[in-house]
């Protein structure tokens, strides 16, 4: 596979990713693969029918000994599965950013990779919960889901980690934008958004009070 780093600055996905204004640091860790399912194939034997296969962008899930434990497939396509998750090895949990990320400083744990990218020391939770590996880091987490007050699921995730004992994010009601990416699309620099999402993590009781407010939005 070729890295979008390695792509031709007129090639559709090199001008995506640069629509999508993700951080050309992170351009070497994204990879094109023209035919997805043939490629998951030569990793895991007849996972997929190849017959109808299509483009995807591969989003690298590499551990902290620096092992690829599995991948992120995104689609091109405005319907379809927009995200196929592949785990190559199925003990490990479902995560994006380990290999960089210090888990023993402050760290960030968002929904999903891309906006992970914008953020340092952050790590993505890719669909699955991470509560055996961030047990043992509570006190450095800050756990970041989505702006979405009216989804109820993302309300009851947000409680979940409050009641475990956990800091998290409450967007104040000026932001409007759903998540990270659409923030800087909307021209907010990562360095503000950041400084947005430590003045506005809270733990405890005061987090409590902070998501009655923000679900009412």
């Amino acid at each position: 596979l070729k890295k979008v780093s390695q792509l031709d600055p007129s090639h559709p996905v090199k001008r995506y990713i640069e629509a999508r204004k993700i951080p050309s640091s992170m351009h070497f860790k994204l990879f094109y693969a023209p035919k997805f399912k043939a490629f998951v194939n030569t990793l895991i034997p007849d996972k997929f029918d190849p017959t109808e296969d299509e483009p995807r962008l591969i989003i690298p899930f590499v551990d902290q000994d620096q092992q690829l434990i599995g991948f992120q497939g995104r689609n091109f396509a405005k319907d379809g599965i927009r995200y196929i998750t592949i785990m190559l090895d199925k003990t490990k949990p479902k995560v994006y950013g380990l290999e960089s990320t210090n888990l023993n400083e402050k760290f960030y744990v968002f929904e999903g990779p891309t906006d992970s990218m914008f953020i340092k020391n952050s790590i993505a939770m890719a669909g699955s919960s991470l509560d055996s590996l961030l047990s043992t880091h509570k006190s450095r987490a800050v756990i970041v889901f989505d702006n979405e007050p009216r989804n109820k699921e993302i309300v009851k995730n947000i409680e979940k980690y409050i009641e475990l004992g956990y800091a998290v994010t409450i967007w104040p009601q000026h932001i409007v934008e759903k998540d990270i990416n659409d923030m800087v699309l909307a021209g907010v620099q990562p360095a503000n958004i950041k400084m947005i999402i430590d003045n506005n993590t809270f733990r405890g009781i005061m987090a409590l009070a902070k998501l009655n407010e923000w679900k009412k939005v």
